[in-house]
């Protein structure tokens, strides 16, 4: 008994070294002298923003992957770095809303360090607000975001806590962030540090000085639902050595990993770790450009990610105003839609069904926004069952997107278009289009619009906008349209 104890203790001996010596510890370029930590991957980890004092300053910079490796680092400009010193930061998939942390920053804050907000606007970060509902007297920082940007871990020793210094979770209501609590779990006697939630939204990792470790602090993972942490297991080597290892980063659908160790020399530098021992679980990216239909010149708009299932908005994003680029994180087991809007222009809509059990992919779409002024069509993200007319509950978001266009531009008037695939006689799918387009007519009416804004036209099979006769031709064959008419101007 004790000869297959010590053979089964030396194959796992032996399979733990040879998978420790598999993974790569790289160097990120442009580590300097001085401290440079707390990479922040967004933009589907294409930028990095991260913390360095090679200025004498502590600072928030930025860096772009290109062919050839990393940018240069650039100081992000604007009031962001408007502080004695500039701690961590988070950023939201799209990159256009960070929160970080600042001492002595221009903005008042409430105690020692600070968690603040910034928008991105025309290239710069602006509208600096101090998260009053987060920050205590104490010390509060080290920020991460979910992808969707509605769930904030951060880091604290304010009073209360089960250390000296916990792990705190709080979520956006779409107006206001709840009162944080302790993430239970993951808080010790000791220190807690440096929290990442990964794009998939379950993935935590974290860093402790904990019992246990390697040495000084070392990187754990775990897995999040709600304010439960569970499943808490050290990385191990050669990421955990006896130097501290912090501010572990995954990146999605891929095989790299980004954290923070101290030098030899007294520093902290950017690291990679080549495969991530411990990846989150894969998610579907969908990126693109938003731009107008007719000129093709890009813009930015409002993105909203909406679980059709349930109806409810799931993610309020935004695409670039100056390059028109957006990105998007979906987890996998819901059926969403991605709805770009902006003034002037009729909003547009796209449905994603991602199963359980999807393997991570990125999905590249351009979208075109139809002027208002222009008099053209764009297809409306309703549904029906098969050879019904009743609207189906997932085309509720989208009808009520109609709707609030309608009472933005009181003078608009618009005609619903239906149309069917090439299944069943003329006479049959004439009549069938035509109901279905007086269903969403009268949806928007009985919200109080005035009927004669509104036209309803069925055209049967006679326009397809695919010619094939396959079932996903047929199904892009089956839809609603809406055709400005009039814009009253």
């Amino acid at each position: 008994m004790n000869s297959l104890r010590l053979s089964a203790f030396l194959m796992f001996f032996v399979a733990c070294t040879a998978f420790a010596q598999n993974i790569r510890i790289v160097p990120i370029d442009h580590n300097s002298s001085n401290d440079d930590f707390a990479l922040a991957p967004t933009n589907h980890g294409r930028l990095v923003y991260f913390t360095s004092n090679r200025s004498g300053e502590q600072q928030i910079y930025s860096m772009e992957r290109t062919s050839t490796g990393w940018s240069e680092p650039d100081k992000v400009s604007g009031k962001v770095n408007s502080a004695t010193h500039v701690g961590t930061c988070a950023l939201t998939t799209d990159g256009q809303f960070m929160v970080f942390a600042g001492y002595e920053h221009s903005v008042d804050g409430a105690g020692r360090t600070d968690l603040y907000s910034a928008t991105r606007e025309n290239g710069k970060f602006k509208t600096i607000t101090n998260l009053a509902a987060l920050n205590s007297s104490f010390y509060d920082s080290q920020p991460t975001l979910s992808a969707d940007g509605r769930t904030m871990l951060f880091v604290s020793d304010r009073t209360g806590g089960a250390g000296k210094t916990d792990i705190y979770l709080s979520t956006w209501s779409g107006k206001e962030w709840s009162a944080p609590k302790q993430v239970t779990g993951v808080n010790s006697a000791s220190s807690e540090m440096s929290p990442v939630l990964a794009s998939d939204g379950r993935t935590l990792y974290f860093a402790s000085d904990r019992q246990g470790g390697k040495g000084g602090f070392d990187v754990y993972v775990a897995k999040l639902a709600g304010y439960d942490a569970t499943n808490i297991r050290p990385v191990g080597e050669p990421i955990n050595t006896l130097a501290d290892e912090l501010f572990y980063t995954s990146i999605p659908n891929s095989d790299q990993a980004y954290f923070t160790r101290a030098t030899a020399s007294g520093d902290y530098d950017k690291f990679m770790a080549v495969p991530n021992p411990f990846p989150s679980d894969p998610v579907v990216l969908v990126e693109g450009i938003v731009r107008d239909s007719i000129t093709r010149a890009p813009f930015g708009s409002a993105m909203s990610i909406t679980d059709l299932s349930t109806g409810k908005s799931i993610a309020t994003l935004h695409s670039d105003d100056e390059t028109g680029r957006y990105y998007v994180t979906l987890v996998p087991g819901r059926v969403y839609s991605i709805t770009s809007s902006r003034n002037g222009y009729m909003f547009h809509s796209e449905r994603y069904e991602v199963p359980p059990s999807a393997k991570g992919s990125t999905v590249q779409k351009d979208i075109d926004l139809i002027p208002l002024s222009s008099g053209k069509t764009g297809s409306l993200l309703v549904f029906f069952d098969n050879d019904k007319s009743e609207l189906k509950p997932e085309s509720m978001p989208e009808l009520e997107r109609v709707i609030e266009l309608m009472r933005e531009n009181v003078s608009l008037k618009v005609r619903f278009e239906g149309h069917t695939d090439d299944k069943g006689s003329d006479d049959y799918n004439l009549k069938l289009s035509q109901r279905r387009a007086e269903a969403v007519r009268d949806y928007v009416t009985a919200a109080g619009i005035d009927s004669s804004r509104f036209e309803a036209s069925g055209f049967g099979k006679k326009n397809p906008i695919a010619s094939a006769t396959t079932e996903d031709a047929r199904a892009m064959n089956r839809r609603v349209e809406m055709r400005i008419i009039s814009t009253g101007k």
